[in-house]
């Protein structure tokens, strides 16, 4: 009778224990914040790192703890680029307020975008909103309608059957179109202002090219055309061939030359009328960042050499850019204006006499010669 006591009495302890051991809570009474609502307003430059933005509420129950753009570009925002900014908002009261949000329970005003995630809606904490702009170009409508996308120039560079079209700002890449007469040979795509096409070259034809700026995949330039390129079956075989050697022999002079020029450091070319001047009118002077060269009609110009243009005599190096001053060839000095113009029958600025061919006379008897 007394063990059967004892063991009632463990029996009873033990059970109060374990009730005791079970843990009670009372139910959260906390209100829920089941919408949010907020305005995100950027400040952002075409081809800048800005990353301007600021989101804010007019809601008493939360304030906005922190607005970050997670994805700002190396080389600067354009019209493609997709914004994202990250919001942190906080409860006012998160004792009596508790977050209850979804994607949808978001509402967003000011820049256009979506939101793409939500972290921390439910209980207390942060709410972490992952916002998405739209495409730049239609969050900033004006940044496409201030740019101008017209290329200026499209011309050949005959011998390696090379496009070449005058740069634009803030483009994103180029389309170009070729052609055989009229029918298209080829479309592509590059980031540069210059295209091979040497290896379409492959019969006798006119050959010509349309281009045109790209910013963005709804804001386009016009097309530029180039003139038209005629050429023979033996100089289409010439182009390509040309082409090929060049890149498949990366140690020749011609390939340096020719990815050089390739590469927009400096400009070279084929070596035109060295040594035997021709008087070429319908060509085109054009200054870049390195100096005044001459493209002559057939997308060639000169290096290493004279050009007679215009009736005047003008030097250019190897690179083909026009030189001024003295200038020593074929064992003999001759002097080149400011303008580029080989001097004749006249006295240098520094007081050397040049005859009529331009060439400076060491032994000059002022009586022997008559000037110009």
């Amino acid at each position: 009778m007394f063990n059967l006591k004892k063991f009632a009495i463990i029996f009873v302890s033990s059970s109060f224990m374990a009730a005791m051991a079970v843990p009670s809570y009372a139910a959260d009474s906390r209100t829920s914040v089941s919408t949010v609502k907020i305005n995100v307003s950027t400040d952002l430059s075409l081809g800048s790192t800005s990353s301007d933005v600021e989101v804010t509420t007019t809601s008493t129950l939360y304030d906005v703890h922190s607005a970050t753009i997670t994805n700002v570009p190396a080389d600067g925002w354009d019209g493609d680029d997709k914004p994202k900014v990250q919001i942190k908002l906080a409860l006012e009261d998160d004792d009596n307020y508790k977050w209850n949000i979804t994607k949808a329970n978001v509402n967003v005003t000011g820049d256009a975008g979506n939101v793409t995630s939500v972290s921390g809606g439910s209980g207390h904490g942060y709410l972490t909103i992952v916002y998405t702009l739209d495409a730049l170009d239609k969050v900033y409508k004006d940044w496409s309608s201030s740019l101008d996308l017209n290329i200026d120039n499209a011309y050949w560079q005959t011998a390696y059957g090379i496009a070449n079209w005058s740069t634009v700002e803030n483009v994103k890449k180029f389309e170009v179109k070729l052609y055989r007469g009229s029918t298209v040979l080829t479309t592509v795509t590059t980031t540069n202002n210059y295209y091979s096409f040497a290896n379409y070259f492959t019969q006798a034809g006119t050959y010509s090219y349309k281009v045109r700026a790209v910013y963005s995949s709804s804001h386009k330039g016009s097309w530029a055309e180039s003139e038209d390129l005629y050429v023979t079956e033996s100089a289409a075989a010439s182009i390509k061939a040309t082409y090929n050697a060049n890149i498949n022999n990366p140690t020749s002079s011609a390939s340096s030359a020719y990815l050089s020029g390739l590469t927009g450091t400096t400009v070279y070319g084929s070596t035109y009328y060295a040594n035997s001047p021709v008087n070429t009118t319908d060509g085109q002077w054009i200054l870049d960042q390195y100096g005044w060269w001459y493209r002559n009609a057939d997308g060639s110009w000169t290096s290493n050499g004279w050009q007679l243009i215009n009736g005047k005599y003008y030097y250019f190096n190897s690179q083909g850019y026009m030189k001024t001053g003295w200038i020593y060839w074929n064992n003999q000095y001759y002097y080149c204006g400011a303008d580029g113009a080989m001097l004749t029958n006249t006295t240098t600025p520094d007081g050397y006499y040049v005859n009529s061919t331009g060439a400076w006379v060491s032994d000059y008897n002022p009586y022997s010669y008559t000037f110009g």
